[in-house]
């Protein structure tokens, strides 16, 4: 076991979120390490989307058709196949958060729903 030494302030509010939540200190501080390394990854992966939507048009037609791997705002892979992009992205990257995306840019999603009136 380490030990990590943090102010006893800081000890009382994980102790008090932690009861909050009906989780032990351990369960607590897992899940908010989880949920930061989420939104870190997620900051990541817009920033890399914005630079790759802000090269030329030029620039990104050369991919017209595949998906584009970009990490530190670096094209780093591409290919039509965006599960074979992925595994090779995985294998060079592991957890690391890596943007892919289709070279054209977001696509949009269209979820149609039936309509409910309700009376």
């Amino acid at each position: 076991m380490a030990v990590l030494q943090i102010s006893e302030d800081l000890v009382q509010t994980i102790r008090d979120e932690a009861t909050i939540r009906g989780s032990t200190i351990e369960d607590f501080l897992h899940a908010a390490v989880a949920r930061e390394r989420t939104l870190s990854d997620r900051r990541k992966i817009e920033h890399e989307q914005g630079w790759w939507l802000s090269l030329p048009l030029r620039e990104r037609a050369k991919y017209e058709g595949e998906h584009v791997a970009v990490h530190n705002h670096q094209l780093v892979d591409h290919d039509i196949d965006k599960m074979a992009l992925y595994r090779r992205v995985r294998a060079r990257y592991g957890n690391i958060a890596v943007l892919i995306m289709p070279a054209e840019g977001p696509q949009e999603i269209v979820i149609r729903s039936p309509r409910i009136d309700v009376a």
